[in-house]
């Protein structure tokens, strides 16, 4: 006897429920209805809720749900009508897909159904310049064509990180932020709103990166590369340098 292959095995299965629901609408029999909520984007890391609703199937009805999810993992809520889902490590442009099967209804009836969220891409601030212990008039080009950029998308935030290095004055990461905002903000006319500036921690050197973020855009995160417990902090203010 030949066998069927899967494809076919699918389709006399789907004709057979068809033809179950047919014979169910003939009779006057009115089907449970399926249906799934969610968020139509969430971003990457945030848990997305999904939640199932069952209208019709009597008083008696009782309908137990058993659910999957293409992508994430479910946090909360399995066997129950809504379930939320840990989109952690889940990458921009994927989308998560959440079916329910609800138990308890009739097989001539559909018994699943879905919804999808979809994970956008995760769009980062671009890192327009980075630099060290430079003197002031150098660092006052670099923090020029900062400007420029910022001038050229009013939207946008600027973020200065500094970051002190492995052996330096106390406090010395803030004031170069402290500094160079300050000369962005007087003498180039930015927006002091729209200036950040961020204590990064430390690395090998002192080190001042200027990024621009479009609105929308997510801000970057500091990224120190020394522990804090192996610096060596000189406990004396530096000299104020000559604006």
């Amino acid at each position: 006897m030949r066998r069927l292959t899967l494809a076919t095995t699918l389709a006399l299965l789907a004709l057979a429920a068809g033809s179950q629901r047919g014979r169910a609408a003939r009779h006057g029999f009115q089907c449970p209805a399926v249906k799934v909520s969610c968020p139509d984007t969430a971003p990457s890391g945030e848990e997305v809720t999904f939640t199932a609703e069952v209208t019709g199937g009597g008083a008696t009805f009782r309908p137990a749900y058993t659910w999957q999810v293409s992508a994430g993992t479910i946090s909360a809520g399995p066997g129950t009508p809504s379930i939320k889902v840990d989109t952690t490590g889940v990458g921009g442009g994927t989308n998560v897909t959440a079916t329910v099967a609800v138990a308890g209804i009739s097989p001539a009836c559909e018994r699943q159904a879905s919804c999808t969220t979809a994970i956008p891409y995760q769009v980062i601030g671009c890192g327009l310049d980075e630099y060290g212990d430079i003197k002031f008039d150098d660092e006052k080009a670099r923090l020029d064509n900062f400007a420029i950029e910022m001038q050229n998308d009013p939207t946008a935030k600027g973020y200065i990180i500094c970051y002190g290095g492995r052996r330096g004055y106390e406090g010395e990461a803030q004031r170069r932020c402290d500094r160079a905002k300050k000369y962005v903000t007087t003498v180039r006319g930015i927006d002091p709103g729209h200036v950040v500036t961020v204590d990064g921690g430390f690395r090998e050197d002192l080190t001042v990166r200027l990024t621009i973020v479009p609105a929308g855009a997510t801000p970057p995160a500091p990224s120190p590369t020394v522990d804090p417990r192996e610096v060596v902090i000189i406990k004396r203010t530096p000299r104020r340098p000559k604006d």
